[in-house]
């Protein structure tokens, strides 16, 4: 008796094989081993698509498009005294291009749907979060200020249910949930953070918040998790780094000193800077928490001496990630602080201009306070892209940072995949340009592009190799992580037959994971 292992071709959204099916696999194979036949298991070697079509459903989009998708998924409300969380499910609507996480989320701030019995939110109008932010595994939530209302103990379920409802997603292991901008503390007087949440099954409130209460009274110290952010190496986005950091006193100044200290030791992340300056090696006067002059809240102060510019520079970074990292970091953790007042050489940073920053935009710091809104748009989120393996003729997955916002979207990944071709590396036909992505629809089960006519002539001018590697370095991209697992290409509004080679594009392709080498 033979037993030959032919993978499903199904995959979840984290573009893994469905833990059920390898479930029942691994059964049936251990069975048959019970059985003796262990020297006759072999594994078949993953089948190159490269002749399956399957035919379309719809035309060419004339314009980029996502079509609603439904998903019953698990939200945590409060119990009327809010001490539980109450677990509902729910069928969520994902409408325009949203994540799941996002959808996860609103749908929570919502409140109860009408019928879900023993369900409550503080909150009854339904605001939407001031923002959303998901990288590497790791959600940011923010919601809006005036959750600061709600008594201690019921703000710590409404941040504890925000974060059971997204850790049930399997793409977010962390959550970091702010209230107006800021870490909000876990007491009246908050001088004891939350930090990063992650998966619990507990849903008594009340004993999580009186054990948290204990241990962070605790003379001794306490250990919590907490997020960092590390700017990425030619210093273009911030990631957030999880790590269990140990706080001496359960006081915001040391929480102040440890922070920057954690900074200063860097992360062995393979996509972040590898020569940040460390904070604490450029002050000119230890860090505190002060009141400014013209503010009635509090801040923390940080005097940098003029050598700080210098290392930037040598380190290939500018003023304006490192604020950043600066800025959510401690703003994401240290509680009751509206912002950070930023000294240079004696001299308060108001403002950066356009040539301090990644991204051109001139920020001007409100009261000369540096907040985490003033920073939107600079987190990046590490994605999958496909691209040729040389002369093994394959695919091979690269790890590359994109834009947090955009992380997910078809267009966002094609300009992606260009931006490789012009740095050398096998994709995408040379000469190409945001301008021949004509349109994307994303659907229940394809994705629809509709690129160019240029970018048709392009890959029929390639070998039959090169427009192999081409082809499927898009499908493979772009059905990354996704439900949807096979691309339809038109090239304004038409389908190409085939390419050199006898590559048929007329119809869709499925995604192809028998052509990655690596």
């Amino acid at each position: 008796m033979k037993l030959i292992v032919k993978p499903d071709l199904k995959m979840n959204l984290n573009g893994k094989p469905c833990r059920k099916k390898c479930a029942a696999f691994l059964l049936c194979a251990g069975l048959l081993l019970l059985g003796g036949c262990a020297e006759l298991v072999e594994e078949r070697p993953l089948e190159d698509l490269s002749d399956y079509t399957i035919e379309p459903k719809t035309g060419a989009p004339d314009q980029d498009a996502y079509v609603d998708q439904t998903e019953w998924m698990t939200l945590y409300f409060l119990s009327e005294n809010g001490g539980r969380l109450v677990p509902v499910n729910r069928e969520v609507t994902l409408s325009g291009g949203q994540s799941r996480a996002q959808a996860a989320f609103e749908a929570l701030l919502a409140g109860p749907a009408e019928g879900e019995a023993g369900a409550f939110w503080p909150d009854e109008t339904g605001a939407r979060a001031r923002s959303f932010e998901l990288s590497d595994g790791v959600a940011t939530v923010n919601l809006p200020a005036r959750y600061r209302v709600l008594e201690p103990e019921k703000l710590f379920a409404v941040r504890l249910a925000v974060a059971t409802t997204l850790s049930e997603l399997p793409e977010i292991s962390y959550v970091n949930v702010l209230v107006g901008g800021r870490e909000e503390g876990l007491d009246l007087g908050a001088t004891l953070p939350v930090g990063t949440l992650s998966r619990v099954d507990d849903l008594d409130v009340t004993a999580r918040y009186g054990r948290l209460n204990d241990q962070r009274q605790n003379e001794t110290g306490f250990s919590c998790l907490t997020t960092l952010y590390f700017p990425v190496a030619g210093g273009e986005w911030l990631l957030p780094i999880v790590r269990s950091v140990v706080y001496a006193q359960a006081e915001p100044v040391d929480y102040l000193y440890t922070l920057l200290s954690e900074l200063g030791k860097g992360t062995s992340h393979e996509l972040a800077a590898g020569d940040v300056p460390a904070p604490l090696d450029y002050i000119e006067e230890m860090p505190e928490i002060v009141r400014p002059e013209d503010g009635a809240n509090r801040a923390i102060e940080i005097r940098f001496s003029r050598e700080i510019e210098t290392a930037l520079s040598d380190a290939g970074l500018n003023l304006g990630i490192y604020m950043a990292m600066l800025t959510d970091t401690l703003m994401g953790f240290v509680p009751g602080v509206e912002g950070l007042q930023v000294y240079i050489g004696g001299e308060r940073l108001e403002r950066l201009d356009g040539q301090q920053t990644p991204d051109g935009r001139e920020i001007l710091f409100e009261q000369g306070l540096a907040a985490r809104e003033d920073f939107d748009g600079y987190a990046g989120a590490p994605g999958i892209l496909y691209v040729g393996a040389g002369e093994a003729g394959g695919l091979m997955s690269m790890r590359r940072v994109l834009p947090q916002a955009r992380q997910s979207e078809p267009r966002e990944l094609l300009l992606s995949l260009m931006e490789l071709s012009a740095q050398g590396y096998t994709a995408l036909p040379a000469g190409l340009s945001q301008e021949d992505i004509l349109a994307v629809r994303v659907e229940e089960e394809a994705l629809t592009v509709n690129l160019s006519s240029a970018f048709g002539d392009a890959l029929m001018a390639l070998t039959a190799p090169q427009a192999r590697v081409a082809v499927y370095a898009m499908v493979n991209t772009l059905t990354e992580g996704r439900d949807q697992q096979s691309v339809v290409f038109f090239f304004d509004g038409e389908q190409l037959d085939t390419l050199a080679g006898g590559l048929n594009l007329r119809g869709g392709l499925l995604r192809n994971p028998g052509m990655v080498v690596n």
